[in-house]
């Protein structure tokens, strides 16, 4: 699904719009002009499904250079292993993540819990991925046509990474996973990482940033206006409120 120049959805479950597997992310692709670049990786459990989408848009996974992680929970990060070995794309995640995505560290994600209360099957398995590119927290790099900052944004899970891409359009594109989301929600969840106070002050940072479009890890996307919709969640903190959750 092609949502703006060079800027696909390619995958997106329950919480979406209920595309791929129902525990998927949303999995976006973007064109750097040196190479397709994935957003998360989903569960895994859709990636043909996902393969299909890319290739109806003309695209091949052949032609993957990176995927970069928001962070490590299951619809997020589970599929990247795969996705490796079927594109050979390089993977990127924030470097203190690095170590339990190697290792596939279930009790690290909080797996365990997650798949009790059926967010996944009771049989899915999260498989270690080699990790290739290790990112810095407000790292600056471009890709292609494509200039990149890398945040560490966490409150969500402590790993949780937000990518500002400006694209060659000059459109400015915030990847927040699950830091915000539309209308200014955030992902509240009980969790051994989650933590309340650090999600505001990821709020804080992100709301400096000018942001032309929020693609957010669920739900729906802001095409235009994307900065409003943090704004609300930065604003509600500041009132001392909490944002309303996703779920």
């Amino acid at each position: 699904m092609k949502i703006d120049e060079r800027l696909y959805l390619i995958g997106s479950g329950r919480l979406g719009f209920d595309w791929t597997h129902p525990s998927d992310c949303n999995v976006y692709v973007f064109d750097s002009g040196d190479g397709l670049v994935m957003i998360d990786s989903g569960t895994g459990l859709s990636h043909n499904e996902i393969r299909e989408h890319l290739e109806d848009e003309g695209l091949r996974a052949g032609d993957l250079a990176e995927i970069w992680l928001t962070h490590l929970h299951a619809d997020h990060a589970g599929g990247a292993a795969e996705w490796r070995r079927i594109s050979g794309a390089k993977v990127g995640v924030l470097k203190q993540a690095s170590e339990p995505l190697m290792l596939g560290d279930e009790e690290a994600i909080d797996l365990p819990t997650a798949r009790r209360n059926g967010f996944y099957p009771p049989d899915y398995l999260f498989s270690g991925c080699p990790v290739d590119r290790l990112f810095e927290d407000k790292e600056n790099f471009r890709i292609g046509n494509c200039r990149v900052q890398v945040l560490h944004t966490p409150g969500h899970s402590r790993f949780d990474t937000s990518f500002h891409v400006t694209m060659p359009n000059g459109r400015a594109v915030l990847f927040s996973g699950d830091t915000v989301f539309y209308n200014g929600r955030i992902s509240m969840i009980h969790t051994r990482d989650f933590h309340l106070q650090q999600l505001a002050d990821s709020m804080e940072l992100l709301g400096q940033y000018t942001v032309d479009m929020l693609l957010p890890g669920h739900g729906q996307p802001a095409l235009k206006r994307g900065s409003e919709h943090i704004r609300l969640a930065r604003d509600t903190f500041r009132a001392m409120g909490v944002p309303i959750n996703i779920v």
